[in-house]
């Protein structure tokens, strides 16, 4: 007989309950630069199990899923636009790294993307780096236009620009789509934004 899973730690479960792992989220990436329009890319992640990619450094019960989102073309998987490592556990719901191929760049520290207990007015800030990338992040959750909605509001300074990012969040489904704010100095404001969301909600 198959010993029983150990109970999920009650800050990981409220965060499950708010935000649950999806299998495969598809969307449409939408934009504009200045007057002109981005092309609109169909895209798909899909999330599987990241355990086998634990980083030493993490403490306590995380639950890990590597994230692989991919270009569709004519309905048809295409090239992966990011490959990401993300984690639920003590920390919240974070993002890990990324991967290029089989090897996974860590940020250091980890990016918080939402605490273990989201509410509105939380805050937080950190400096950032990547490989040979730095950044500086700060992050607050207001309240979204849905009910049960929240909306993490980050700002992303790099030495070469500054990206607000707006992702949204209801209780009980999860991400629901973002808005983004791309500014570098000598070059057109580049807007990006998601439409035509859908979820296919992981196996309970």
């Amino acid at each position: 007989m198959k010993n029983p899973s150990p109970p999920v730690a009650p800050p990981l479960a409220s965060l499950l309950r708010f935000c649950p792992p999806p299998r495969r989220v598809r969307y449409a990436r939408c934009g504009d630069a200045g007057v002109f329009e981005l092309p609109r890319l169909s895209l798909e992640e899909t999330w599987s199990d990241g355990t086998r990619f634990r980083p030493d450094a993490l403490e306590g019960d995380w639950l890990l899923f590597r994230r692989t989102t991919r270009e569709r073309i004519d309905g048809e998987p295409g090239p992966v636009s990011e490959d990401a490592l993300v984690g639920y556990g003590p920390a919240g719901l974070v993002d890990l790294g990324t991967f290029t191929g089989e090897i996974l760049e860590l940020y250091e520290p980890f990016q918080v993307v939402l605490p273990a207990e989201p509410k509105v007015g939380a805050k937080w800030s950190a400096q950032h780096r990547r490989g040979d990338r730095q950044s500086e992040r700060s992050v607050e959750l207001v309240t979204g236009e849905q009910p049960g909605e929240l909306v993490s509001v980050a700002e992303v300074r790099r030495p070469d620009g500054v990206l607000v990012l707006r992702n949204r969040y209801v209780e009980g489904e999860g991400w629901v789509g973002y808005e983004a704010l791309v500014q570098i100095p000598g070059r057109p404001s580049l807007r990006m934004w998601s439409e035509g969301l859908t979820v296919e909600s992981a196996p309970q």
